[in-house]
């Protein structure tokens, strides 16, 4: 029988008021459990990479971190029982029941400082030549949701959650609305004080420093102009901070 192989990008996502503070320390939570659909039925994860944005774009060196793999409720109705606040220490609350694995996510494993803005982070894998019983352990992963837990027939749902073994900052946004935004009437946003070309990237999230969701980025037009996948979802006032909420994405290589 053939394999079959299929790529899901995850953007897991980060509230505001945690991105304000600055630092995520380690033992924190990074981002808690994110639903995403899969294919039904089981597939063995490959291959994990990590693109890492750092504060307003900026080539910022990321640290460790483990991503928990888990299912919902055996109705998937719900997410499985938090992690905690991402920012805050791993609640009392237990997950264990709802966990199917964990990938350790090695951050000596970026792409050497060629590239300007970000960073891309790739997990060890046994097949690359990598023999340590840490790659070994991120290799041998099968995972199933729910049955027909997913959004669409023909889908189940997965969740990832992440906690931090390193300082990760992003601090304080300093990309600022340039012209008062009007919602629902333009999918168009003009930015200032950092160029939009390097900060943001499509399907990021953007919401303003008073947490308003501003909506996804469908394009980069300019270093000063954004345009959105829908119209704007609220008004934002002039000089209003703009956070990326999905500084991080995973992209998940599975086989069937």
């Amino acid at each position: 029988m053939n394999s079959k192989y299929f790529n899901i990008t995850v953007k897991p996502t980060i509230p505001v008021a945690t991105l304000a503070a600055g630092n995520i320390t380690s033992g924190e939570v990074l981002f808690d459990w994110h639903g995403f659909d899969v294919p039904k039925g089981a597939a063995r994860l490959i291959g994990v990479t990590v693109l890492y944005t750092g504060k307003n774009g900026v080539d910022y060196p990321p640290t460790d971190f483990e991503l928990f793999w888990g299912t919902g409720h055996v109705n998937d109705a719900d997410a499985p029982t938090g992690l905690g606040t991402a920012g805050g220490a791993v609640q009392a609350g237990n997950s264990l029941g709802y966990m199917r694995g964990k990938t350790y996510v090695d951050a000596s494993n970026i792409n050497d400082d060629s590239l300007i803005v970000g960073n891309v982070i790739s997990v060890p894998d046994v097949s690359g030549g990598q023999s340590t019983a840490a790659a070994s352990a991120n290799n041998g992963l099968v995972l199933q949701g729910h049955p027909d837990s997913g959004t669409n027939i023909g889908y189940d749902k997965l969740y990832v959650a992440a906690v931090a073994h390193g300082t990760h900052n992003w601090g304080p946004s300093t990309m600022t609305i340039d012209t008062t935004v009007p919602s629902t009437s333009s999918p168009v946003i003009t930015v200032a004080d950092v160029s939009a070309k390097i900060a943001l990237a499509p399907n990021d999230i953007l919401r303003d420093e008073d947490n308003q969701l501003i909506g996804t980025v469908k394009k980069v037009d300019s270093p000063t102009q954004i345009t959105l996948v829908d119209n704007s979802a609220n008004t934002v006032a002039e000089d209003k901070l703009v956070y990326n909420t999905t500084p991080i994405t995973l992209v998940l290589s599975f086989e069937k």
